[in-house]
């Protein structure tokens, strides 16, 4: 296999599957600690799911992002003050080649390169075929290909009548030509929720099928972006600030129940919440119409679904298109499915959501969801993935990673949700405000919209508190 960028052999380099903000975290942290690596990528360009040029990216053009840009930037290199404060995905594609290059990361990078299998013989020794046909070896796999790799389709999907277009939300470009058509969006989460507003501009008639209420909160609460202000809101206050908190919202953009949508399940500071500005005001003014929970499609394109709310009985309703937002799956296709094992609701069963237990060749990255910017998650997993291969490499070890693995091997419960002193990490990082308080942990539930084997959902705060808290082990 060729090298790309010096001599070292592959046998004692890293391979980061993924050019995406995840592999590009990766990449950064391992060069600032001197560990050699390659990463590698089906695009023509970093930036993976923000590649405008890539045609298998669950992003469309017009799309609104719901991170504000200040959690949704590397705390080494800051987005620009001209960038608007939600970014579009043009912005963020332009601040992600931007940090691929102020990192050199490029000098590693080979684009148009998939990688067919990544199989370990044994432990810091991995076979890797590529989609050019060459194979080489590798001591460790960091695989950063994020979420939509496995595109869930409920069961019903697959005797949809050919009269009927089915796509799933990762195929979605936008609302152009859906003019005189009935459009289905199903699913109960923000990407459901953003397709229906796209939707609405266009379409003749727009239903969502939603399975689970949530919360609908605005982009900006009192001039502030909700990320923001929810990352120095310390949720620690309790009932109190609960109730504090759905007064503000109801006052903000109104309740979801009166506009029409299903009570929430959760209370507001438990709940995934879809952030949006224009999805209540659709609702009320008949663009977009909430149904129930699809139970078939017949061969005329009528669709039958559970009546809304808390109404007994069904309903129908034509359909021209039904869009999926039924989420992802976990797994990747170029790892064997057993080399994770799995939980009893079917999720991989990796440490923070990141780390193989038992393994310290194998970091998977992305494979959480959370309300909010992901960027800060990602960073941090990616250091102490660079502090775990550093300490490995030529088979070495410390106290650090004998600690680490030991607290890897236990419940994540039992991490401290509580920062690390201000120290920075591997690239001199700035702390922001989260970073200076304590935590209350809030484990999302389970069971209101969970499915067995899709990407989970993650409190975002109480899961980058344990992660600062392991990465501080390593000093």
């Amino acid at each position: 296999m060729p090298e790309l960028h010096d001599q070292i052999p592959t046998r004692e380099k890293v391979l980061i599957i993924g050019a995406g903000p995840a592999g590009l975290a990766a990449a950064a942290s391992l060069k600032a600690l001197e560990v050699p690596f390659d990463i590698v990528d089906r695009a023509d360009h970093v930036g993976g799911i923000w590649d405008p040029e890539r045609e298998d990216s669950p992003i469309w053009p017009t799309m609104e992002m719901i991170s504000s840009r200040e959690q949704t930037q590397y705390e080494d290199l800051l987005q620009p003050v001209s960038f608007p404060e939600f970014l579009t995905p043009a912005h963020m594609a332009k601040y992600l080649r931007a940090y691929a290059s102020r990192h050199g990361i490029t000098d590693h990078f080979r684009p148009r390169t998939a990688v067919r299998a990544a199989r370990p013989f044994e432990e810091g020794v991995w076979e890797v075929e590529l989609s050019t046909g060459e194979i080489g070896i590798y001591r460790a796999v960091i695989s950063a290909h994020g979420i939509s790799q496995r595109p869930h389709r409920p069961d019903w999907a697959a005797d949809v009548p050919g009269t009927v277009q089915v796509m799933h939300s990762s195929e979605w470009t936008g609302a152009d030509g859906l003019e005189g058509r009935r459009v289905l969006v199903v699913g109960s989460g923000q990407s459901a929720a953003d397709i229906a507003v796209d939707a609405a501009r266009r379409a003749l008639e727009v239903r969502w099928s939603m399975r689970t209420g949530h919360w609908v909160v605005p982009r900006r609460i009192a001039g502030i972006p909700g990320d923001v202000a929810s990352a120095r809101e310390p949720a620690m206050l309790g009932g109190l600030n609960a109730r504090i908190a759905e007064t503000v919202v109801r006052r903000t953009v109104g309740d979801p129940v009166e506009a029409g949508l299903p009570r929430p399940a959760q209370p507001l500071l438990e709940d995934r919440v879809i952030v949006s500005d224009d999805l209540l005001q659709r609702v009320r003014e008949g663009r977009i119409t909430p149904v129930g929970e699809v139970q078939g499609v017949d061969a005329e394109g009528v669709v039958t679904h559970a009546r809304g709310r808390d109404a007994f009985g069904t309903d129908t309703y034509r359909a021209d298109l039904i869009v999926l937002a039924t989420g992802y799956e976990t797994g990747a296709d170029h790892l064997p499915e057993d080399l994770v094992p799995r939980t009893a609701s079917g999720e991989s069963d990796l440490f923070l959501g990141a780390f193989a237990r038992g393994r310290d060749d194998l970091v998977i990255l992305g494979q959480q969801r959370v309300s909010g910017g992901v960027l800060p998650l990602l960073v941090e997993q990616a250091d102490i993935a660079a502090y775990m291969l550093a300490a490995t490499r030529d088979g070495g070890t410390s106290p650090a990673l004998e600690q680490f693995r030991r607290v890897r091997g236990g419940a994540e419960a039992a991490i401290p949700a509580r920062p690390a002193p201000a120290s920075g990490g591997l690239r001199g990082r700035l702390e922001t405000a989260v970073g200076t308080r304590r935590v209350t942990p809030r484990e999302v539930p389970s069971g209101a919209g969970a499915r067995e084997g899709l990407v989970p959902a993650v409190d975002r705060e109480t899961q980058l508190a344990r992660l600062r808290s392991v990465r501080s082990l390593f000093g």
